[in-house]
C-alpha cells in the first residue's frame, strides 16, 4: 500500500507544530547561559552560609524543640536587616505562614506579663487560618485551598521571603513520596517564578534522639530532601532542656560548614520580650548525645529480639519506629 506523499508532508508539519505547542523547555549553548548566569547578581546570605537568596530550605527537628521559635528569630532578622549568624542580612519583605499558633498563643510568646509587646518590623506579615470563613461548600482539598491561598497573598504583597510553618498543612500525606514529590514541585514553580526564597518548617517522626540527625529523620526524606536546596535541622541536647544544636545536612550551592564536626551551640532564651535561639559557638554534635545509653538500648533490643519480639513491639517499647529498631540490630 502507496503512502501518499502530501499526506505524510502534512502529518510531519503537524507533529513539528504540535511539539512546539507543548515544548515548555528552554535550549542554549553552554556559554550562552554562562553569559545569562553572569548578568543575575549573587544571592545574600539570609542565615550565614546555610541559607541564601532564591533559595528552598526545610528547617526540621522533633516536635516541641524550637522550630518554631527559630523561624520566627530568623523572619525578625530578615524584616529588620539585622545581622544573625555573623553575617549581614538584607532588610525585605518577609511573609510568616503560621498554621502552628494562635493569634493569642503569638502575643503572649512575643510579650511580658501580656505586656511590653515586643517590636517587629513592618516588613514583617505574620498570616494565619481565617477561621471564620467556612470550607464545607468549597469543591477542593483543605490543602489546595492552603496552597491557593498561599499563592494569592504572594501576589498581594510581592515578598522577597516566605516562610511556612509547617509544611503538613500544605500536604498532609507528605510523608508519602509520591505526594511529597508533587507538594514540592508546587513550591519550587513558585519560588523560581517570583524569585522567592522559601523556608519549609518540617517535622521528623519517631527517632532516636542518642544518634546523630541524618537526612533520613525527614518525614518524606526521599522527595522532599531530593527537591530543596538547603536542609538544615534543630537537635536537642542531652545537657540541659533549654540547650539545642544547629547542624547542616544539605546545601546544594555552598559548602557545608556547621556539619557533625561544627554544630552551632544555642539556647534558647527570653530577653526584651523576644524568646529566641542564643548562640554560644560552636561544638561537636556527639557532646549532645546520650551515647552510653544509645549502645545499652541497642543491646537490649537484642536481647528483645532474640526472645521472639517483634520489631513493632521492641519499637514500641522504646517510643521508636520500626525502622529505628531495624537500624539498631544491624
Amino acid at each position: 500500500m502507496e503512502i501518499n506523499e502530501e499526506i505524510l508532508k502534512k502529518s510531519k508539519n503537524n507533529i513539528q507544530i504540535g511539539a512546539k505547542k507543548t515544548n515548555i523547555l528552554m535550549d542554549k549553548l553552554a556559554k550562552e547561559w554562562m553569559h545569562i548566569g553572569s548578568q543575575i547578581k549573587d544571592p545574600k546570605p539570609l542565615f550565614g552560609s546555610i541559607w541564601h537568596q532564591g533559595e528552598v530550605a526545610i528547617l526540621f527537628s522533633n516536635t516541641g524543640k524550637g522550630k518554631s521559635i527559630f523561624a520566627i528569630q530568623l523572619a525578625d532578622a530578615i524584616s529588620k536587616g539585622s545581622s544573625l549568624l555573623d553575617s549581614t542580612i538584607e532588610k525585605q519583605k518577609v511573609l510568616y505562614f503560621d498554621f502552628e499558633m494562635s493569634t493569642k498563643s503569638f502575643q503572649l510568646r512575643y510579650s511580658t506579663n501580656n505586656q511590653n509587646y515586643y517590636e517587629f518590623d513592618e516588613k514583617l506579615i505574620r498570616i494565619e487560618i481565617d477561621r471564620t470563613k467556612s470550607l464545607e461548600s468549597r469543591k477542593e482539598s483543605f490543602e489546595e485551598l492552603i496552597l491557593k491561598s498561599i499563592k494569592t497573598q504572594v501576589e498581594n504583597y510581592n515578598p522577597e521571603v516566605i516562610i511556612i510553618d509547617n509544611i503538613t498543612f500544605l500536604s498532609a500525606a507528605n510523608e508519602k513520596s509520591q505526594e511529597a514529590l508533587a507538594l514540592m514541585k508546587l513550591i519550587l514553580d513558585l519560588s523560581r517564578k517570583n524569585s522567592l526564597s522559601i523556608l519549609l518548617i518540617a517535622h521528623t517522626p519517631k527517632r532516636d534522639v542518642y544518634r546523630p540527625i541524618q537526612l533520613e529523620d525527614l518525614a518524606g526524606s526521599k522527595a522532599l530532601s531530593n527537591f530543596v536546596d538547603v536542609c538544615f535541622c534543630i537537635g536537642e541536647s542531652v545537657q540541659s532542656s533549654k540547650t539545642r544544636y544547629v547542624k547542616q545536612l544539605k546545601n546544594r550551592n555552598h559548602p557545608i560548614v556547621y556539619g557533625a564536626d561544627n554544630v552551632i551551640n544555642c539556647s534558647i532564651q527570653k530577653n526584651d520580650s523576644f524568646l529566641r535561639f542564643h548562640f554560644q559557638g560552636y561544638g561537636y554534635e556527639k557532646d549532645h548525645l546520650r551515647v552510653e545509653e544509645s549502645d545499652n538500648r541497642h543491646s537490649e533490643a537484642r536481647v528483645m529480639k532474640n526472645s521472639g519480639k517483634t520489631n513493632v513491639d521492641i519499637g514500641k517499647h522504646f517510643g521508636v519506629s520500626e525502622k529505628t529498631i531495624r537500624n539498631w540490630l544491624k
